[in-house]
């Protein structure tokens, strides 16, 4: 039986380079949309994989409501994110919230329902997230 390849990889400029770092990047709302709950799901399958051992997700905008502890997905008829919570809480994944974002919503680091692995910063500090992964995936 043949070994299975677990590794990924990407071209860029004509050469095959190993992917060690992904930032997974989302900015819109948690609510008619699955897109931050699926960056979520992607991110701990990544982990799970275990090839890529470094998995940031940026969340900007309206994004950052999905880590208010005072959400209550319920109350407007949604499925709860009780489940990805839990993954979350269990992951390694680093978690960036944009400080402009944050202060528009008018939340504080005390309103998040995850403290572990989550980091505020400004767009300089997103930008060399960016920048110094291999791969980048926007939802």
């Amino acid at each position: 039986m043949r070994d299975q390849i677990k590794s990924f990889f990407l071209v860029q400029e004509g050469e095959i380079k190993m992917v060690n770092s992904v930032v997974i990047i989302c900015e819109e709302s948690p609510f008619g949309k699955d897109s931050v709950v699926e960056a979520f799901r992607m991110a701990t399958g990544l982990l799970a994989v275990g090839d890529i051992d470094d998995v940031k997700i940026i969340l900007l905008k309206d994004a950052i409501y999905f880590l208010n502890k005072r959400l209550d997905p319920e109350a407007i008829n949604t499925d709860s994110f009780t489940n990805i919570m839990r993954l979350i809480d269990f992951s390694e994944i680093e978690i960036y919230l944009h400080r402009d974002a944050l202060s528009a919503a008018g939340l504080e680091p005390i309103d998040l329902n995850v403290k572990i692995n989550v980091k505020i910063v400004d767009l300089k500090q997103i930008s060399q997230l960016i920048l110094g992964a291999d791969m980048t995936f926007k939802y």
